[in-house]
């Protein structure tokens, strides 16, 4: 008689236990040999439905590979190297925690590289350097790095995860996430009435890569519409620089202006340099901010921003992952799911 809270069927058995590749080859119905082929990105030999039915019952079963073995196999080390572009965004911790804890959860050590906006050269040779050193089972690119240098650390046997290159080679034209953010702020501005549209940086982070896409995309759109090319400034963030920027840019001007910016936190800084000065929000300035934080939602006027879904923007990096290391593949998202959206405020 089976004792209570016992599990009495091999498949019960099985859950009671990590899932072994032996695991995964039975219950797929193929070899442990096809499994660890698969399993390791070498899907060349076989039909696209045993590679889908092996990755299948990987993720059924919650299987997930040593990073010690695939090091073995792969010969190099369990870290992952995170390449992160130069930004002061907060949102920024978000991703890398998304991602990262992908990596983990398969088992590597991940090293966060943040890349340095004033010295392109530097910054790549670091990065040569850092993957001599440590071998790493893979890079993951988050939009920083050219198309030219992604080859070449592919060129050195160093899986490649990216925007812009796949493991196999080149995937995409570089990621325009950010130039889509910037074309979203030029056009609700334009929606909203404003016929001369500027775009903020945040003060000393001019050269950030993601902010210097935005800008191009407020460009695009204010070409497209035939509206003049966009000027752009620079925000302090404390109370004397945001006034004195935002008198700055008004002089001059008799028409409605709207600004795009670089985050939420510029659009704050101007909205209460707005304030202080007797410059009207939304009359006289529309404002428009980037992430949608939680603090550009509790001052009044309340901030309009764009909202940027990090589940759907890092889906193809996080699927690339799983196939590249066996993972589970990250839930599928609806068809209709948004990755760029405005939140509506009161400031544009």
């Amino acid at each position: 008689m089976p004792t209570a809270g016992r599990p009495t069927d091999t498949a019960a058995g099985d859950r009671a236990r990590s899932a072994t590749s032996a695991d995964v080859a039975r219950h797929a119905g193929v070899s442990r040999a096809t499994v660890s082929h698969v399993l390791n990105g070498q899907v060349e030999r076989f039909l696209p439905e045993t590679v889908d039915k092996v990755r299948q019952a990987a993720a059924e079963l919650g299987y997930v590979r040593s990073a010690a073995g695939r090091a073995l196999a792969m010969g190099r080390s369990d870290f992952v190297i995170l390449v992160a572009p130069p930004t002061t965004l907060t949102n920024l911790q978000d991703i890398v925690d998304l991602v990262s804890g992908d990596l983990e959860k398969l088992g590597f050590t991940v090293v966060v590289h943040v890349s340095r906006a004033e010295s392109a050269q530097v910054t790549s040779t670091r990065l040569h350097n850092l993957v001599e050193a440590l071998r790493p089972a893979g890079l993951v690119d988050l939009g920083s790095l050219s198309e030219d240098e992604l080859l070449k650390f592919q060129h050195t046997g160093c899986p490649v995860i990216s925007p812009t290159i796949g493991t196999g080679g080149p995937r995409t034209a570089r990621d325009d996430l950010n130039a889509s953010i910037g074309r979203v702020q030029a056009r609700h501005l334009h929606r909203r009435g404003y016929r001369e549209i500027v775009y903020a940086f945040e003060a000393g982070h001019r050269d950030a890569t993601w902010g210097r896409e935005r800008m191009g995309g407020v460009m695009d759109v204010c070409e497209r519409r035939g509206l003049t090319k966009p000027a752009y400034f620079d925000v302090p963030l404390e109370p004397g620089g945001a006034r004195a920027a935002l008198a700055a840019v008004l002089r001059g001007r008799v028409t409605p202006l709207g600004i795009a910016c670089y985050s939420d936190e510029v659009a704050v800084a101007l909205v209460f340099g707005a304030a202080s000065t007797g410059v009207h929000v939304p009359r006289d300035v529309g404002i428009i901010g980037t992430y949608s934080g939680p603090v550009g939602q509790i001052v009044s006027p309340r901030l309009t921003s764009v909202y940027v879904d990090l589940r759907v923007s890092l889906s193809g990096i996080r699927t690339a992952i799983a196939e590249t290391y066996g993972g589970i593949l990250p839930p599928v998202l609806p068809a209709e799911a948004r990755v760029i959206s405005v939140v509506e405020g009161e400031t544009a």
